[in-house]
């Protein structure tokens, strides 16, 4: 019974931060574009990470700008841009779940790596996983760690990249389904996910990202059969950063504005700010290719907005420079945990590897699939949960009043 109001009432906590961190980005997509293009950074790192593929979301973003990732380091940086390509366009779990579920199995896969056949779920299984979730989209958090949960169970915990981006995509989906969240999806067809992972807006509309949870503030392990209150807990703890930090977004955003207002006659100031807020991590030569400018008006307008707070070095070097805003540039310089920063261009993995097992390993040893385990799993979440289900629709659902 302890076990049961403990998680209800964490999984209350994270919902009811959840639901304000969301209703804040409903009233301003625009503050809602640079946080997702932020977080979504943020979550590719750690998702690494907790891999045991250390590169910092600093090195990350230089790696994938520039393209001067480093032999040992190439792999890393490929894996990661996978990863933030599904984050940023997660599909349509519910309405397409198989083709969802492919896709975020494709962009798990090692990269070097082939998946092993053994392991690999049957077309009919994956709409089971979606299903999981969909009988909580009115708590979309529950659904989106039941859905971790059954793809979990099911392919015996084969990838935990891939439970977390189901984890992402049913949360959010859920999201929508509510009413509230906006439909962004966009046809596959109609992006080259290659070359535009790093600058594709996002169209998902996920709220919680798991890996920055479990790594914001120390390590924990991402175990969606046996961890539910930890995940909770940490996920509470940094939604109420992400509170706070919307707030620095917000004046960031208001700062540039009043920048491209204040700009005169023929100056580019303006388009270079259009651009940085859908774009906020800059070199001097994106910014000549994005506005068709002289190298010397592109560092002309770039030091004016460094000269203004607007805009943050991210290199300490004369060359090959790259800037980014300054909230962008304070969260990737303190990611914390798996996704720690450290010198150079591109973080090594050694470090992490002698300190941090990738996560769920241990957990596999005893988690074995034993007949009807998934029932019980289930049936032991929504027995704790109860309570909150009786609240949630006395209020008519979380997503039918923004906070």
């Amino acid at each position: 019974m302890g076990y049961q109001m403990d998680a209800r009432s964490l999984l209350l906590s994270a919902e009811t931060q959840a639901a304000r961190v969301e209703g804040i980005l409903l009233a301003d997509p625009a503050l809602a574009a640079l946080w997702r293009m932020e977080t979504s950074l943020l979550e590719a790192a750690a998702s690494g990470g907790l891999e045991g593929e250390r590169i910092s979301t600093q090195a990350m973003v230089l790696c994938l700008t520039s393209g001067t990732a480093m032999d040992e380091d190439a792999r890393a940086v490929e894996m990661a841009l996978k990863v933030l390509t599904v984050i940023r366009r997660s599909g349509d779990p519910f309405g397409a779940p198989v083709a969802a579920l492919r896709r975020i199995e494709a962009a798990a896969v090692p990269i070097g790596q082939t998946r092993d056949e053994g392991d690999r779920l049957e077309d009919a299984e994956l709409p089971l996983v979606v299903e999981a979730g969909r009988a909580w989209s009115h708590v979309p958090i529950l659904a989106g760690w039941r859905a971790a949960a059954s793809y979990a169970f099911r392919s015996r915990r084969s990838s935990p990249v891939a439970e977390r981006l189901v984890f992402m995509a049913v949360e959010g989906a859920a999201r929508h389904l509510q009413g509230l969240s906006p439909d962004r999806r966009v046809d596959r067809d109609e992006l080259d996910e290659r070359a535009g992972g790093l600058l594709m807006p996002a169209a998902a509309v996920w709220i919680v990202p798991p890996s920055v949870s479990l790594t914001r503030t120390g390590f924990r392990v991402w175990s969606p059969m046996t961890g539910l209150a930890s995940f909770l807990e940490a996920a509470t703890r940094s939604l109420s950063h992400d509170l706070g930090h919307l707030g620095t977004l917000r004046h960031e955003l208001a700062r540039l504005t009043a920048m491209a207002s204040s700009a005169h006659g023929r100056s580019r100031l303006g388009d270079l700010i259009a651009y940085l807020k859908a774009q906020p991590v800059i070199s001097s030569a994106m910014v000549m290719d994005h506005l068709g400018v002289t190298r010397r008006t592109a560092l002309s307008l770039i030091a004016e907005l460094v000269d203004a707070g607007c805009l943050s070095n991210l290199t300490a070097r004369s060359t090959s420079r790259f800037w980014a805003l300054p909230s962008l540039a304070a969260r990737m310089g303190h990611a914390g945990g798996a996704g720690a920063a450290r010198r150079g261009v591109c973080a090594g993995r050694e470090g992490l590897r002698a300190n941090l097992k990738p996560s769920g390993q241990s957990d596999r040893l005893r988690e074995e699939r034993d007949e009807g385990q998934l029932d019980r799993i289930m049936a032991e979440l929504d027995s704790a949960m109860s309570g909150v289900d009786d609240v949630v629709r006395r209020a008519g659902g979380p997503r039918t009043k923004v906070e």
